[in-house]
């Protein structure tokens, strides 16, 4: 029989009732269960063993928790087993032996160089140079670099070949090039393309939309600060890399280099992706607080410009939100990367019928304030958050779900798998795996997480590209989506990828467990798959499956749990 969806609601909430007070562990719990409480806003409860299990383990190395795992962590009884499991995640620094080769040590750092992959458009704009690039971004989270010098270290790079130096990519990747593409580098369109990047990726700030107009008259409904700003201040900013010089190597696009022989920024070089420049004064200014260039301070005017950056309030402030965003699902300020600096302090509220935009602007400021005192440590910072209580709690909330309740993170957010941990969860939970190349090395790779790109795949498994972009991955021109859609739907029930891997093969998850009793095969695959034990009632059906042909049951019940909501969403 099926119970109702309110009589659950209900008996949910008289459990939730009787459920113990949820502590505050760490100034993020502070903040955000202190307003709720100010303002009567109901929460959901902790998560359960199973749920937290699957969600963290997702969320820090983008893999599903084997299903031994699952059952080891919720029959330990010891406290802070939550903490130890977390510090588990993390790969511990590592050792170098004379002699030692460097290995891949781990899914963590898997996850995360996709993210910054996707993040600063590693593709094949780059050819030979995506793979510095991407192994830069893994070498620097496997050595725990703090974040801003992780920062100015690409901002300030210089490189005979691209293809050799793994930050450079970082300039190289947002040069334009003059005509068709080919006749030459754009250099002051490279500079602005430098100065809107950088901004939007390290402070959230947006300058695009007054990159070719003033934001006066034009920008009064998206961002207040915006319509203070002229598109002379984005050439300021872009002054700042009026040397920085990205060409070809001996005429071979796109083996950049990258260094600073060029006399500065030229306002009368033509545009070919703006409006002309007008005159104006163009020494270099950094846009956020007005500081000018100083030329007595030693540095060259890119590095400048890296201090500046990331010695600025905003650059850890921006860094905090994008993490807690990817981390809980929302921004504190929502969309992270459109920050309106003139909607940011309670104590000096804008004008009506602008509103503060943060949600907890004295949170962001405090995480922003921690992040700082521990020296950018993008480890420390995932930990505090995942640590929380608030990051703790169940996605499923107790009674009546109101929308004013999500700026509250009353509850947690529910979210779809990316393309990448879809199809790395669909290999481990049949443990059938591919193997695939990186492109342009000798390196092969079972996990596409761990891919340079997915140009890596794109020929050799045409059919897996083709669904992966369906879930969302993109060639890096566009931010990756977590968007359902029908077309996800029907992969899972008729793809031939899927249907091929759920049948018993060789060395298959099947295969073992078809030598084991009903009963653990069940559980297994629902561990694998879900992250839990099965509940009384779908342990029924499932040997209803088993009893008429076991081997067909077997895979039907393997199909069923990949078409599953709770297998596509970490809840």
């Amino acid at each position: 029989m099926r119970i109702p969806v309110f009589v659950l609601a209900f008996l949910f909430s008289l459990c939730a009732a009787d459920a113990p007070k949820v502590e505050r562990r760490n100034l993020i719990d502070e903040h955000i269960f202190g307003k709720m409480e100010r303002d009567e806003v109901p929460a959901a409860p902790l998560s359960s063993d199973e749920e937290f299990v699957r969600r963290v383990t997702l969320d820090l190395t983008g893999r599903l928790p084997a299903p031994e795992t699952v059952t080891a962590f919720v029959a330990d009884k010891a406290a802070g087993k939550r903490d130890k499991y977390i510090d588990s995640l993390f790969p511990k620094l590592p050792t170098m032996g004379i002699g030692r080769r460097p290995t891949r040590v781990g899914p963590f750092l898997d996850r995360w160089s996709t993210f910054f992959g996707d993040m600063f458009r590693n593709n094949e704009q780059l050819s030979s140079g995506i793979n510095t690039f991407h192994d830069y971004i893994y070498k620097v989270l496997e050595l725990n670099v703090p974040y801003d010098e992780f920062v100015r270290d690409m901002i300030t790079s210089t490189a005979v070949s691209t293809w050799t130096t793994g930050p450079a990519n970082f300039v190289a990747r947002h040069r334009v090039m003059s005509g068709d593409g080919y006749s030459g580098l754009n250099h002051e369109d490279t500079a602005d393309e430098l100065a809107i990047w950088s901004t939007r990726l390290f402070l959230g700030v947006d300058m695009e939309c007054f990159s070719c107009h003033d934001g006066k008259g034009h920008l009064e409904k998206v961002s207040l600060w915006s319509t203070r700003q002229k598109r002379a201040d984005v050439w300021r900013q872009a002054a700042f890399f009026g040397k920085t010089f990205v060409g070809p190597v001996y005429g071979r696009i796109p083996e950049f280099r990258v260094n600073d022989t060029e006399k500065g920024y030229n306002l009368k070089t033509k545009s070919v992706v703006r409006l002309p420049r007008y005159p104006a004064d163009v020494t270099p200014t950094f846009v956020i607080d007005g500081t000018k260039f100083d030329s007595k301070a030693g540095e060259k005017e890119r590095e400048q410009y890296a201090r500046l950056l990331t010695a600025h309030p905003q650059f850890a402030r921006a860094t905090v939100n994008l993490f807690w965003a990817e981390l809980m699902g929302k921004g504190i300020v929502d969309p992270p990367f459109s920050f309106d600096l003139d909607r940011q302090d309670p104590a000096n509220p804008p004008p009506a019928p602008w509103t503060i935009q943060p949600s907890h602007p004295e949170l962001l400021n405090a995480l922003a304030e921690d992040f700082r005192r521990h020296k950018y440590d993008l480890r420390h910072l995932m930990r505090t958050i995942v640590q929380s209580n608030t990051y703790q709690r169940s996605s499923y909330f107790p009674g009546e779900w109101k929308p004013k309740y999500e700026t509250y993170f009353a509850r947690h957010a529910t979210r779809r798998l990316s393309a990448e941990e879809f199809w790395d969860a669909v290999q481990d939970v049949t443990g059938i795996y591919d193997s695939y190349k990186v492109k342009d090395l000798d390196r092969k790779f079972k996990y596409v997480m761990e891919a340079s790109f997915n140009q890596d795949f794109a020929s050799s498994h045409a059919g897996l590209f083709n669904m992966l972009q369906d879930w969302g991955q993109t060639d890096r021109e566009d931010p990756p989506t977590d968007r359902p859609s029908m077309v996800q739907a029907a992969s899972l029930l008729n793809h031939d990828l899927i249907l091929n891997r759920v049948k018993v093969a060789k060395g298959g998850r099947l295969e073992k467990l078809l030598t084991r009793s009903d009963g653990e095969l069940i559980e297994e695959l629902f561990l694998a798959a879900i992250g839990r034990k099965p509940a009384e009632s779908e342990r029924v059906k499932s040997m209803q499956l088993l009893a008429n042909d076991r081997t067909r049951g077997a895979e039907d019940l393997l199909w069923a749990l990949l078409n599953r909501l709770d297998f596509i969403l970490v809840q």
